[in-house]
């Protein structure tokens, strides 16, 4: 691949992260992937998005880089009269092959953008192709994200041929087999390599690597998983650090992902590549090791061929384990290659959770005892602390960050205990625990929340902090006697995760500017509702990131801090000792703020002092659990402010839901119920998509969610109406009038963009 560089143009590209004078404030074109073009003046150049101002009504319009195909800029007079002197020869119909010259991209999604150009820059934002249009110049841009490899110049096979070094058949043949490897995609990639069976794999064994004795840079490159700018780029990294392997340092910029990395190295080392999540474990390889063994060198059993046991490892170059297995299971032992959270999930469903069995079995038998339920808070202390208890519950905990759960649920039946994580919003069943542990594990998360052990009549609740991977997490817990037993809910905030931009979040349009207006604004109140667990606080983050980038003072009052954020005072305050939002909020008043962030209104006092604060020169954020946005404004009048002093102060408000996203990878036609059809008022005939569950999206079919919303502006005309105490109904008829789309229209877009399903946005309307 080579860059033409024979004419140096003053127009240079843009650094990475910089926005210059030159272009900021120029005219563009953007072609979106859907062929829609939009034109407007360009305000924002930056990595991962690029804004632009003057679309429908002059707002502002932002497109992440994944869904731009190119970017024009509007021609420029050339200065230089040698480019000027090339540019009529062009169009005299010189066909000199050094200026102008050509150029090709392939894209990611496998498309092409290819013509002639007189110079191209790549820098850290992407490729700047600068191409002749008359009697001027325009420059293009193109995102290096969406790029999956390119081409500026003559070709090498070109040359080859003219020079007599090679024969025309020859290089178009090579030509021809470069374009079937370097524009195949990574999943492309990993189907052709990956096994999912078990006789898939018995016949993959003992075969020779198809590409033995490569280096992994010069594999990944001949596969066309990685291009050549990518492999010298990650090269010269590696010289700065020699520690670092290149396969890392080609994950951490990006330009392959894990997963396809390990299936390479696999097939290097001429062992199979095999995904867990659908194959055919073979029991007696599994009793084969023990369930220590395999949580220690992260392996996991497979099958039993012609004596050999089979075994998947994430590193199968790990010689202490494969030499330990060979000396415990008195077998020869054949490693293959398996993605680590393949690994974990099988030793957690074949293994169970990590516990010492012996240990266990002892309080089975110590809990079956007739005065079990007798015990003095000593005993039940005791036996909270057991070491195997201790094991067992901080195992499902971990596990639970490890996979990002919002919630453990430990749920107590009739005969046994099942153990739940909320993931993406749904539930999943991860283990069954035998009955006669729950005392013992409900004892143990008792002593962590600071509750009382010997208390099993009464609700309680409790919280603690722990400290994972340098980072600090928040539990809050929650304990209810049942008809079988105690259960519990561990809700799990994650203060170093889930942070995101409104990008991120999905506001578009003139939602987006609408919201960043409010913002923008040194007053006033801004509310975000909806139920528990509909991403509030989530999109309170966003907003604070937001007013972040002013010149600003910003404290929180929260019950409990959820997100740790630089650059802001976060409290937390403590209802034990009397330390309420309202305590904390007269306090925070005499602190100098310009914006507070309250955790939730949920009182009268707390509602007062948000509504005083905007009213004397703050811009007040909070939450409120109402189903709707106009629910708000009648919720606040409930508690007992005055309707005249809402109107004053409310700016907006932002009604939310999680909607699940549809897996990308296993996209099939959605069955819709009728029911739901004639609720969302939907043709008959109109199709909508939902994932069908793949390896990608472990069988579920989802990955991932995002929001879907309803956002009021407060107008004059509503204002009006809320001051003279209007019901929710009108306040709602009124938003609509003023151009607030509902909640479940906004979602019924998306299933009809196959983003989530029609069921998703059947199971959150609100009409």
């Amino acid at each position: 691949m080579t860059v033409s560089d024979s004419i140096r143009l003053p127009a240079a590209p843009l650094a990475a992260g910089e926005e210059t004078s030159e272009s900021i404030g120029t005219h563009v074109t953007v072609r979106r992937r859907n062929g829609e073009e939009v034109d407007g003046v360009l305000t924002s150049l930056t990595n991962g998005f690029l804004t632009l101002a003057g679309g429908e009504a002059g707002e502002e319009v932002r497109f992440p880089y994944q869904d731009v195909r190119y970017l024009v800029f509007a021609p420029r007079p050339r200065q230089d009269e040698e480019a000027r002197r090339l540019h009529q020869r062009l169009a005299a119909g010189d066909e000199d092959a050094s200026v102008p010259t050509t150029f090709e991209i392939v894209y990611r999604d496998g498309a092409k953008l290819s013509g002639r150009t007189f110079g191209a820059v790549v820098d850290q934002l992407g490729l700047h192709v600068f191409q002749p249009s008359g009697d001027a110049v325009r420059r293009t841009f193109i995102p290096l994200p969406v790029i999956e490899n390119y081409r500026v110049g003559g070709r090498l096979g070109d040359s080859l041929v003219e020079s007599g070094i090679a024969q025309r058949e020859h290089v178009e043949a090579a030509a021809r087999r470069q374009g079937e490897l370097r524009t195949r995609r990574l999943g492309d990639y990993l189907k052709d390599v990956t096994l999912i069976d078990s006789e898939a794999l018995r016949r993959a064994i003992g075969e020779k690597s198809r590409f033995p004795g490569q280096r992994i840079g010069e594999l990944l490159l001949s596969q066309g998983l990685i291009n050549e700018q990518q492999l010298q780029e990650g090269l010269a990294r590696q010289k700065n650090d020699r520690s670092r392997r290149i396969g890392d340092i080609l994950i951490d910029m990006g330009a392959v992902d894990r997963d396809t990395l390990q299936a390479a190295l696999a097939g290097n080392l001429g062992i199979p590549y095999v995904k867990l999540q659908r194959f055919d474990f073979d029991p007696e390889a599994l009793a084969m090791v023990t369930a220590e063994l395999a949580r220690k060198h992260d392996l996991v059993p497979l099958l039993l061929q012609d004596g050999r046991l089979i075994v998947a490892l994430s590193d199968p170059t790990d010689i202490e384990a494969l030499t330990l297995l060979r000396f415990t299971t008195g077998r020869p032992v054949e490693p293959v290659s398996a993605p680590e959270k393949d690994i974990k999930w099988a030793i957690s469903k074949f293994y169970g959770l990590e516990h010492s069995g012996d240990a266990l079995d002892e309080i089975l038998v110590e809990e079956s005892q007739p005065a079990a339920d007798r015990r003095s808070t000593e005993d039940f202390e005791r036996l909270g602390k057991q070491r195997p208890v201790v094991k067992l519950v901080n195992g499902v905990i971990l596990d639970a960050i490890k996979r990002q759960a919002s919630d453990i649920h430990i749920r107590p039946l009739e005969d046994n205990v099942n153990v739940l994580l909320r993931l993406d919003g749904a539930l999943e069943r991860i283990t069954i625990l035998n009955k006669k542990l729950l005392p013992a594990i409900v004892a143990r998360i008792k002593i962590m929340g600071r509750m009382d052990v010997s208390e099993r009549r009464l609700p309680q609740d409790g919280r603690t902090r722990i400290t994972q991977d340098g980072g600090v997490v928040d539990l809050r817990i929650s304990v209810v006697p049942t008809v079988h037993g105690e259960s519990v809910v561990i809700r799990i905030l994650d203060t170093r995760a889930g942070l995101k931009d409104l990008n991120e979040i999905g506001f578009e349009g003139s939602d987006r500017a609408a919201l960043q207006d409010m913002l923008e604004r040194t007053r006033g109140l801004m509310l975000v509702t909806g139920p528990t667990g509909s991403g509030k606080s989530t999109t309170l983050y966003a907003a604070l990131a937001e007013i972040r980038k002013r010149s600003v003072n910003i404290i929180t009052v929260e019950n409990p801090v959820e997100y740790h954020m630089d650059g802001i005072d976060q409290i937390q305050i403590d209802t034990a000792p009397g330390y309420t939002f309202a305590t904390a909020l007269r306090h925070v008043l005499r602190h100098d703020p310009d914006v507070i962030m309250i955790g939730e209104i949920r009182d009268h006092d707390t509602a007062q002092i948000a509504i005083e604060s905007a009213l004397t020169g703050h811009l007040v954020l909070s939450t409120l659990h109402t189903n709707s946005a106009a629910g708000a404004v009648t919720r606040l009048t409930q508690m007992g402010i005055e309707p005249y002093l809402v109107g004053a102060t409310l700016q907006g408000v932002l009604a939310q839901r999680l909607v699940r996203r549809n897996c990308p990878y296993c996209m099939a036609e959605e069955p819709v119920e009728k029911a739901a059809r004639e609720t969302l008022r939907v043709a008959e005939d109109e199709v909508f998509y939902r994932g069908a569950g793949c390896d990608h999206c472990n069988g579920t079919g989802y990955r991932g969610r995002l929001a879907v919303y309803e956002l009021l502006r407060v107008t004059e005309p509503l204002r009006r109406l809320i001051e003279a105490g209007a019901s929710e109904d009108a306040i709602r008829a009124q938003a609509l009038a003023d151009g607030m789309v509902p909640l479940t229209e906004q979602a019924l877009r998306l299933a009809r963009r196959r983003i989530t399903t029609l069921e998703e946005t059947y199971r959150i309307r609100l009409d």
